[in-house]
């Protein structure tokens, strides 16, 4: 890290909450949302001309497999806390995603989606991995929490797919490859945006889209989220009291983009233990774990600095990672990176202070609740 980098670091991590408690929980978003369906159908956008290459999410996303997450739990139970606990993985996910079939029957004028039960099915002929879920759930080896219904605006993506050429070729091959190639039509992030809006119409749909969601993850998984964060980190406050009536209780980014309802995003910071005027808390994600964006970087050197960094001013360790990281389906040496560098930094931070304690985004939202308020 340079210099400027070192002085924003310390900066997210000196102000407002703290505790003597070294925790660390890893965010990663994305479960459940479908992006590339196959090596095959990379392959043959890829020979349409369309530079799926270009993102590391085109290149290597795919809706988890059972050979994912046997692999994924394989390597986070090698390893425990001072507490016995196993490592953690908040998993940020998404209920639904775009059943193509209805879409193209209405053709292309109605928006129509299926649970992710459904495209498990529809994937890999059965709902094992819905299965393997429920395990990792008891074990909290990847415990689920709210990031939205589906991973894209529908507002923004059926209008893609009405008026673009390449967009339609997507469509007719399941693809979802917004992130990267093709930027949305009059908004500054792509339509994979989920909570992005540009008009009042548009806002208010956004209520039962999110209300509609927040179902889906309490029928799937059998209890509510806690915790909540907007795909793109794109949202408007006006959504925290339909959260909050449904449950949610922290938000686990700090910095989030505002739409203003014209195209425009505006920032908006806050800070370790700061809530808003529904008493909702925000913390802040202060290390990175993204060996899928650049395999070749030193992951394991970089993220390690940045928990000591978090450590020094009293901080958990929140790390991002997506779940592209963990996913083989597409190019199986991804997963095989990512998790050989998973278990090099699991080792190396045990190493260095055994005294590390794992949670998930929801134990860390209880006990910032419970310190704040005595």
């Amino acid at each position: 890290m340079n210099f400027k980098t070192v002085l924003a670091k310390n900066y997210v991590n000196f102000r407002g909450w703290s505790s003597h408690r070294k925790i660390v929980l890893f965010e990663s978003d994305d479960w459940g949302s479908i992006r590339m369906p196959s090596k095959e159908v990379f392959d043959t956008l890829n020979k349409a001309g369309i530079d799926v290459n270009r993102s590391y999410f085109t290149k290597n996303d795919c809706i988890e497999s059972l050979d994912d997450l046997d692999e994924l739990f394989n390597v986070l139970t090698t390893f425990k806390d001072k507490n016995g606990n196993y490592p953690s993985i908040t998993a940020n996910s998404v209920l639904a995603n775009p059943d193509f079939d209805k879409i193209r029957e209405s053709d292309f004028k109605e928006y129509h989606y299926e649970k992710i039960d459904k495209t498990y099915q529809s994937y890999y002929g059965n709902t094992h991995v819905l299965e393997k879920w429920k395990k990792g759930i008891e074990d909290r080896l990847l415990y689920p929490q709210f990031h939205g219904r589906e991973h894209l605006g529908v507002w923004e993506w059926m209008r893609a797919i009405q008026s673009d050429e390449q967009e339609q070729f997507c469509f007719d091959n399941k693809a979802i490859v917004g992130s990267g190639i093709r930027k949305s039509l009059n908004r500054r992030k792509d339509y994979t945006a989920a909570f992005d809006f540009v008009s009042e119409e548009e806002r208010l749909s956004l209520i039962p889209i999110l209300e509609d969601g927040l179902r889906l993850f309490e029928e799937t998984f059998g209890f509510k989220s806690k915790s909540f964060v907007a795909p793109s980190a794109i949202r408007g406050e006006y959504l925290d009291s339909y959260l909050s009536k449904h449950g949610v209780l922290y938000h686990q980014l700090g910095g989030q983009w505002i739409p203003d309802g014209k195209g425009q995003l505006v920032f908006k910071n806050r800070f370790w233990g700061d809530s808003n005027e529904l008493g909702q808390l925000y913390w802040r994600r202060n290390a990175t774990f993204e060996p899928s964006r650049s395999p070749d970087f030193d992951w394991v050197n970089s993220c390690m600095k940045e928990i000591e960094i978090a450590f020094r001013w009293g901080k958990p360790a929140v790390i991002n990672s997506h779940r592209v990281n963990f996913i083989g389906s597409i190019f199986k040496e991804n997963r095989e990176n990512g998790l050989r560098l998973l278990s090099y930094l699991l080792k190396a931070m045990l190493r260095k202070w055994p005294d590390i304690e794992f949670m998930s985004s929801d134990q860390l939202g209880d006990y910032m609740t419970q310190t704040i308020k005595k």
